[in-house]
């Protein structure tokens, strides 16, 4: 596998999918936390949205990394990302600042993933 370094799509792609692997492993090694989350959120059947969760960010993870279907994965990620924006919110009580619990990291996930949806060959 090859990376041009010169096409910046795919180094956004690249640099999309690698954050989705801290954001997965959180689904295992804080799941009290996680499962809460999805709980205030709404979710329900909870232990079906982290999993569904986790396997999404799996696809959207192999397939930004390795730079196949980017387009399809940037449209996943695009959803997902304002979808757990959406839920932050929720929880959150409308906070934008993502130190303070916010949804702005999501948001911006969200637009960089958009343009690797749009932009990807």
């Amino acid at each position: 596998m090859t990376y041009d370094f010169n096409d910046p799509i795919r180094l956004l792609g690249l640099i999309c999918g690698l954050a989705y692997i801290p954001h997965s492993v959180a689904k295992f090694t804080a799941r009290e936390g996680v499962f809460g989350f999805f709980q205030a959120a709404g979710f329900r059947p909870v232990a079906v949205f982290v999993y569904f969760s986790l396997l999404v960010e799996i696809i959207v993870t192999v397939c930004m990394i390795l730079g196949v279907f980017m387009s399809y994965a940037g449209a996943l990620s695009t959803v997902f990302m304002l979808t757990a924006a959406l839920a932050v919110i929720k929880v959150s009580h409308g906070k934008w600042m993502w130190n303070l619990g916010g949804c702005e990291y999501h948001v911006f996930w969200a637009l960089c993933s958009a343009i690797v949806m749009l932009h990807a060959r």
